[in-house]
């Protein structure tokens, strides 16, 4: 055996010595913050269980499920507390009870300090009696029952923003000439003084309508050359000449100079088109350093920015983001859409600029405040025309009546076999481009009540020369038990299918206001029924393969009861129909100017404007409880006013794991 010494001095610290599931609360180990304390080992973080509802239907075998929810959580920490004397030890646990109180806390542990859990303290077990050194636990509740990440992810929407800059601006432009025998046909701003610095210069050119020299008798030409004379008064160029021999592609060997000092108060370049009669497209890259990379544009040009971020989401359970848009020029409207139809916009998608743009034409709203016109009662299109169990054919019959703002339906029904209530249809008219298939959203409000006795329906449809285009439906059939479907039916070029039907959880979707929403965006269809007073609500969101190209001039909604059974007390309060980004001529005052910060809060459901909340902005409609990122990689676009620059946009989120 040998001797063993420590040669390395000790320094009075270990470093880390905390055990392997010590806790942080608010950032600080309790470790730190009590001597003698120590974590023994934690308990509930691993597999959460499913909280299940279930229903019983008829003699039927087995169970249907209606949802299945994710709950709460506990954790459950084992600890070691040891003083010592009787003093210590009760201060120590003062100490505990102070830090462990208070509503909420942020807790993660030493072994995945990546992830922090909100967390109150709940319950504790029995601290053992006589002594001054116990084991024990303490539980802590977590409502959420979800990991969130420490570190928060961005994405943004600048491509090329890794790319070296390149220094000339709108350096993509076409130009022509057709009589000069030398032109700067391309004049293309810089965006810094680069006198004195070294840059490489490239460019990529395709010539079309190449009608050959201008002077047939001259020996020189046809070439396109890049020079800054006209800022430098030095004609040396900056790129060797592109020889043009007819229509096609030409790429030019970048070429590394000493760039010439301004002599006046210009700073470009020009695309010199010599002995030359033809159309050029030409791309620029001017870049400081010895090496050419590949084209990118500049900063200050609107291809800087994209209007889609790529938004990779690493975790389980989806996260609500921080939007950041920096206004680049004035701009009338901010809105942000995400790959399942969610849709948050802010300001006003009427504001222009003198240009022509996009609008939301609504050609059609009925608000009740007295009876309306041009609507036709009681022969519209149903996606129901007959009851399921028969064949006997539902009936469009009865009268609304109309009291504060608000239509109610009125059913007259006798023992039957049918469905029977007042139907009310208009016509859609093309919006002001003439056309028919644009994008579109389709909203109606409405109040239900209902239990388990009654059974109701009610059907907002879209329609094509007296043929269903979409319907949305929510209804109950059961006079014996309280439920309620949601439906979606679509024309499929052939006929109406229905496309989903989803038993809903009344413990959720209770009595009260809803908004029924049907948007088309492309051949995507969503299919909403938002909880207005509650928040969020269900989305149906199916891709119909040239659905874009499909036609509406008609709509329906149709309020039946069935039979002689009781049905629900329900009202319609507001209907609207919008044909989504119409071009259109206006000149009115801009929402947003150029700089302004424009910051959504998703999980708060919040905007500020340079650091201060605005109200104003807010909008009706607004879906936040679907404008989450969902595991995996999601897409959100961001638009804004039809004639203004993109804005600079950030997304920022958190990670969540169950």
């Amino acid at each position: 055996m040998y001797d063993f010494r420590e040669t390395t001095p000790f320094t009075g610290s270990d470093g880390n010595q905390h055990p392997a599931e010590a806790m942080l609360i608010d950032g600080q180990y309790i470790e730190d913050l009590i001597p003698g304390y120590s974590t023994l080992q934690v308990s509930g973080r691993e597999l959460l269980s499913q909280s299940i509802e279930k229903q019983t239907i008829g003699k039927s075998d087995g169970e249907f499920i209606q949802y299945a929810r994710n709950p709460s959580r506990e954790i459950v920490i084992g600890y070691r507390l040891a003083a010592a004397d009787n003093l210590s030890f009760r201060q120590a646990f003062y100490k505990l009870n102070s830090i462990l109180h208070g509503d909420s806390h942020k807790v993660s542990f030493n072994d995945d300090p990546s992830k922090y859990w909100i967390a109150t303290f709940s319950d504790i077990d029995d601290v053992p009696k006589g002594r001054n050194a116990i084991t024990s636990s303490f539980t802590l509740f977590v409502p959420d029952g979800i990991a969130h990440s420490v570190a928060t992810q961005t994405a943004d929407n600048m491509p090329y923003k890794d790319v070296p800059v390149n220094f000339a601006i709108a350096s993509h432009a076409i130009g022509s000439n057709k009589s000069a025998m030398d032109v700067d046909a391309i004049l293309m701003n810089l965006s810094e003084d680069l006198s004195g610095k070294t840059i490489t210069t490239s460019a990529k050119v395709i010539v079309t309508n190449y009608q050959g020299k201008i002077d047939s008798n001259n020996s020189n030409g046809p070439f396109i050359a890049i020079q800054d004379g006209w800022s430098t008064g030095n004609w040396a160029v900056l790129l060797d000449h592109i020889n043009v021999t007819g229509n096609g592609v030409y790429t030019s060997v970048p070429k590394t100079i000493t760039k010439n000092h301004l002599t006046g108060k210009n700073n470009q370049i020009g695309v010199q088109m010599y002995n030359l009669n033809a159309t050029i497209e030409v791309w620029v890259k001017v870049e400081v350093g010895t090496t050419a990379s590949p084209w990118s544009p500049n900063p200050a040009d609107p291809e800087y920015y994209t209007n889609t971020i790529t938004v990779p989401n690493s975790g389980t359970y989806p996260s609500e983001p921080i939007i950041t848009a920096t206004i680049n020029g004035d701009d009338g409207v901010l809105t942000a859409i995400n790959d399942q139809g969610s849709v948050l916009q802010f300001g006003s998608p009427d504001e222009t600029d003198g240009f022509v743009k996009q609008k939301s034409e609504r050609v059609y709203h009925l608000d009740f405040n007295q009876t309306p016109t041009g609507v036709t009662l009681n022969k519209g299109v149903t996606a129901f025309p007959y009851y399921e169990h028969g064949n006997d054919a539902n009936v469009q019959s009865g009268p609304f009546g109309y009291k504060d703002g608000i239509a109610y339906p009125s059913t007259q029904r006798t023992q039957s076999n049918y469905w029977n209530g007042p139907s009310m249809s208009g016509t859609i008219p093309k919006n002001s481009n003439g056309s028919n298939t644009a994008n579109f959203q389709f909203v109606n409000r409405v109040n239900v009540g209902t239990n388990a006795e009654e059974v109701g329906r009610f059907e907002f449809n879209l329609t094509y020369q007296g043929k269903i285009v979409a319907s949305l439906a929510l209804f109950d059939d059961s006079a014996s038990n309280d439920q309620w479907v949601f439906s979606g039916t679509v024309y499929d070029g052939r006929q109406a299918q229905m496309i989903f039907w989803d038993l809903l959880p009344r413990k959720y979707y209770r009595d009260g206001n809803y908004n029924a929403v049907i948007t088309k965006m492309g051949d995507q269809l969503t299919f909403r029924l938002d909880r207005i007073d509650l928040g969020d609500g269900g989305i149906e969101t199916r891709t119909v393969s040239g659905f874009s190209s499909v036609p509406i001039d008609g709509w329906t909604a149709w309020f039946p009861g069935f039979s002689d059974q009781r049905g629900w007390s329900i009202n319609w309060q507001d209907s609207y129909f919008e044909w989504i980004n119409v071009d259109y001529w206006d000149d009115i005052p801009n929402r947003f100017k150029d700089g302004d910060v424009v910051k959504i809060d998703v999980a708060n459901r919040r905007v500020l404007v340079n650091g201060a909340e605005d109200r104003t902005l807010q909008t009706i409609g607004n879906d936040w409880g679907g404008f989450k990122i969902q595991p995996g990689n999601n897409t959100i676009e961001l638009l804004t006013s039809s004639w203004a620059k993109q804005c600079k946009a950030e997304v920022s989120w958190q990670e969540a794991w169950l």
